[in-house]
């Protein structure tokens, strides 16, 4: 019976022990979320006074309260880009209806295009100049009052028609055949975007968003016409990063970064292999395609760059990378359909678009190049594409029809793809093409072709 009592006893006293235990954890828990909670508040409620008294001493002195007074000062004046950009955009001539045109202009390589671009830049010189002055600055404090009231606080939404004008460079001189200008207003638009993004005000922000997305279109612009080197492309990786930290960007970004590496930019990359500066943009190429959002986007991006490797004989190509690439390929079923696929739903449209767009750019340089040499359109699509211009049926993402149509090089390009019910790749699709300045329409309306 002794033993029995002192078994119960005990047993009761490790129930109660448990239950003691389990008290504790259910207190413990919550005790330290609060203490936590309290720190927090308390340091925020230093951090908050310390501001406050900041704001009286700068009141007491009769001066106006600066958000960059707030901030990190600069030690040389010279680094700040602030007081250019906001003279730049007080130099600004209607920049309303700048926007408006340019948004209505079809395109510079059109007849008429011009001239609403052409009055516009040449009324903002001095906001261009004044840009580009700015842009070589490192640092951007704008100086605006942190009260609500304040009238200067407008200018910084006012910094997203720089980029508009940077934009309308960016179109005028690619209609007049100054790549490199294009270029250089393209990295301003990135630049400037960034130097904006640096205040910490709500409207800064936003309007930095606002302008790398100008700034991206005017990428694209760049990007359809063929206008980028490798070289530029290194020189602009650099301000890419920098917009890729937006996840706004990322979808647009993600596209131009795989672009580079696609088959019908293989020639210029054997070109660039024999360039200075090739090892440099062959490790860009291979780190790019080792970011895990890009390399799921990229699979026969990487075709490429496998083939690249077998024609060069440049150090560092011949590496345990490259030949996991090129095995990925090969175990790859659908080359041209899985980038699209196994992307992100949340990414597949712009990546979708942005890669059409490509594809009747490519497609159009190829058809103004059939006309001027034979003097004649294309009667079948398969005439203008071959291993380096494929066809491909980008309509398998959807299994519905698509009609794609494009203004390129003065000519318009319209594809329509018939729905097809094999996963092969086969293509059915009215192709027509109109010429303005003859009047020339050739039309094949069932045209079957099969990679």
């Amino acid at each position: 019976m002794h033993v029995r009592g002192k078994a119960i006893f005990m047993e009761d006293k490790s129930a109660k022990r448990s239950s003691l235990l389990k008290r504790l954890a259910l207190w413990t828990v919550p005790t330290l979320l609060v203490a936590a909670a309290a720190v927090y508040c308390f340091q925020l409620y230093q951090s908050h006074a310390a501001w406050k008294a900041e704001i009286r001493r700068i009141e007491g002195r009769g001066e106006p309260v600066r958000s960059a007074d707030l901030a990190i000062k600069l030690d040389n004046p010279q680094d700040d880009a602030g007081p250019l950009l906001l003279e730049a955009i007080g130099a600004l001539q209607e920049p309303e209806q700048a926007y408006l045109q340019l948004m209505t202009a079809e395109t510079p390589t059109r007849a008429g295009a011009h001239g609403p671009l052409r009055d516009e830049l040449q009324a903002n010189q001095k906001s261009r100049e004044l840009i580009a002055q700015a842009v070589a600055r490192p640092h951007c404090r704008l100086l605006v009052d942190a009260s609500a009231g304040d009238p200067r606080r407008s200018k910084i939404l006012k910094c997203r028609a720089l980029s508009d004008l940077l934009h309308a460079e960016v179109l005028w001189s690619l209609g007049t055949g100054e790549d490199q200008a294009a270029f250089s207003s393209t990295i301003q638009g990135f630049q400037s975007a960034r130097l904006v993004g640096e205040e910490s005000l709500t409207e800064s922000r936003f309007t930095a968003i606002a302008m790398q997305n100008t700034s991206l279109n005017s990428l694209a612009e760049l990007l359809s016409g063929g206008k980028i080197t490798p070289a530029d492309f290194l020189a602009l990786d650099g301000e890419l990063s920098r917009a890729a930290s937006d996840c706004r960007c990322q979808p647009t970004l993600i596209a131009i970064r795989t672009y580079l590496i696609d088959g019908t930019a293989l020639p210029r990359i054997r070109e660039a292999i024999s360039m200075p500066g090739a090892p440099a943009w062959i490790a860009w190429c291979k780190r790019v395609l080792s970011e895990p959002q890009v390399i799921d986007n990229a699979v026969y991006w990487i075709q490429m760059l496998s083939e690249l490797a077998a024609i060069s004989d440049q150090p560092g190509l011949d590496n345990p990378d490259i030949r996991d690439w090129q095995q990925r390929v090969a175990q790859s079923s659908f080359l041209y359909v899985k980038p699209y696929l196994a992307a992100a739903p949340q990414l597949r449209g712009p990546i979708l678009a942005m890669r059409q767009r490509f594809i009747l750019a490519r497609w159009a340089l190829r058809v103004d190049r059939f006309y001027r040499q034979n003097g004649r359109f294309p009667a079948e699509l398969s005439q203008v594409c071959d291993a380096e211009c494929r066809i491909v049926a980008p309509d398998l993402l959807f299994g519905q029809p698509l009609v794609l149509e494009t203004y390129e090089r003065g000519f318009v390009i319209r594809i329509e793809t018939e729905e097809h019910s094999s996963q092969e790749f086969v293509k059915n699709c009215r192709f027509e093409v109109t010429y303005p300045a003859t009047g020339d329409l050739q039309d094949t309306s069932d045209v079957s072709t099969q990679e």
